[in-house]
């Protein structure tokens, strides 16, 4: 790897979660050079680290700015010295596949894309449950949105310190789709995206997690959708990427109705039924 390629992974908290130490240790075992930047409190900032000394935690922007006014702070404290962008929900893991898409960035010719991995959902103590599906070519991306479909996660996502500069940082407007918004954003302004084929991070199921809300889940992403791609792709390729998609990750659906049952990935979300 480029050893003048340096990543700023950004992880907002409260300072409550248990996994925590989980999430610094994932990012601290990366043999890669990582300024982790910890998003936190003001009356937390002194304790947190005095635990993480190898990070930096600054203060967030308050209860009311949530996740993403914590990360736009952080963003804000360390606006140099970095070349690449990442962020980690602090009861969640970066894997070692974050280091190969890291590599894959910076053996890209031209403007650095978007880098964007796979995923693995996990159980909250840990178990492995299925992979997360997504889609390969960022050219059906448009297609898949404007059908409800998310074809992507954000854990292990890598934005060019360009394209960050260019974004301005986090719509705090949306409460859990903001991360969405994010990197839709810079699909629709022209950046470059690609697919990384291996594991990049790990997101946990935990029962109450904001993302469980999927009312506002799904609402926040539709109004995403018709802001940032408001020209209607055809019925056709909406039915070509539809069924291109489920296709591609029908092992994937299998593995997930082997440990889930037959449940959408808004149910696995909301925690319905099943062993968690």
């Amino acid at each position: 790897m480029n050893p003048r390629r340096r990543i700023l992974v950004v992880t907002p908290t409260l300072g409550e979660s248990r996994f925590l130490d989980e999430t610094v240790d994932s990012v601290r075992a990366l043999p890669m050079e990582i300024m982790h930047v910890i998003s936190a409190p003001a009356p937390r900032i002194a304790a947190l680290q005095a635990r993480f000394p190898e990070a930096r935690v600054v203060p967030d922007a308050g209860r009311a700015g949530g996740i993403y006014g914590a990360l736009n702070a952080a963003l804000a404290a360390v606006p140099e010295g970095w070349d690449w962008f990442s962020y980690i929900n602090d009861d969640d893991r970066l894997l070692p596949g974050f280091g190969g898409a890291c590599a894959e960035g910076d053996r890209s010719a031209g403007p650095p894309p978007v880098i964007y991995g796979d995923v693995q959902l996990i159980e909250e103590e840990g178990r492995s449950l299925a992979r997360v599906t997504v889609e390969r070519d960022p050219a059906w991306i448009p297609a898949l949105l404007q059908q409800g479909i998310s074809p992507l996660m954000q854990q292990g996502m890598l934005f060019p310190r360009e394209v960050v500069r260019q974004l301005g940082g986090f719509d705090t407007r949306y409460r859990l789709c903001a991360d969405l918004d994010f990197w839709v954003r810079a699909y629709a302004q022209g950046a470059r995206f690609r697919h990384y084929p291996g594991d990049v991070g790990q997101f946990r199921i935990r029962n109450g997690q904001l993302s469980g809300d999927t009312t506002v889940t799904e609402g926040e992403q539709a109004d995403i959708v018709r802001r940032h791609l408001p020209e209607a792709v055809s019925g056709v390729k909406r039915q070509m990427a539809r069924w291109r998609y489920r296709w591609c990750n029908l092992p994937r659906y299998l593995s997930r109705v082997r440990t889930r049952g037959w449940r959408t990935s808004y149910q696995i979300l909301q925690g319905e039924g099943g062993t968690q």
